[in-house]
């Protein structure tokens, strides 16, 4: 059966998450069986979900994978595509689904979108439905690692809600996130008005 198209950071139904239990005690969480020193990130000094799975299952369009993500987001790769992403003067691409009224530019933008290299930009602008009736094109010249989306855990080892914003200056509650997301912050971003659906008869890079 031919694998249905997507870029590279959609999650697809055949992942989840796969990692033991969490343990929670007073230095932070770690997963059973194991110390957090060994486990934790040692650069952001977070625990990180773990997913498994062979991604050719169907796509759920819109919905990011935790592991390619982070990746994405970390290096700087190409959503689509998961290469490294172009950079002109004005800096790299984005490609985001929000309106860009509610900005005033230059202006500071957080996602956990990876950036987008123009060619695939174009293309999913002509493929996507939902980024033609609203998206948000940017370029920016800097890109800062600020903190995570992930599950906060309580002192007494209960789970809180998924995907809760923690900052990396959050020193308190940053051991004790089992994070899913890295967050972006793109600053002295500028919106992109050049950017127009690939034409037909131009070459579709992939």
């Amino acid at each position: 059966m031919k694998l249905l198209e997507a870029p590279a950071v959609t999650l697809r139904a055949d992942r989840a998450p796969d990692h033991p239990v969490v343990i929670t005690d007073a230095v932070g969480i770690r997963f059973e069986g194991g110390r957090r020193s060994d486990q934790a990130d040692l650069d952001l000094g977070v625990l990180w979900e773990q997913w498994s799975g062979p991604a050719t299952g169907t796509p759920f369009y819109g919905v990011l994978d935790p592991e390619v993500q982070r990746e994405a987001a970390d290096r700087l790769l190409c959503g689509y595509c998961h290469r490294p992403a172009g950079r002109t003067p004005e800096g790299m691409l984005w490609l985001l689904q929000t309106d860009s009224a509610t900005h005033t530019w230059p202006a500071s933008i957080r996602t956990i979108t990876p950036p987008i290299c123009l060619s695939h930009a174009e293309l999913a602008l002509k493929r996507c439905a939902t980024l033609r009736r609203g998206h948000l094109a940017v370029r920016a010249p800097e890109a800062e690692r600020i903190g995570v989306l992930g599950t906060v855990y309580s002192p007494d080892g209960l789970p809180g809600e998924p995907d809760e914003l923690v900052l990396f200056t959050d020193t308190a509650r940053l051991p004790f996130v089992l994070a899913r997301y890295l967050l972006l912050e793109l600053r002295g971003a500028a919106a992109d008005t050049a950017l127009r659906p690939l034409r037909k008869d131009r070459h579709d890079h992939r």
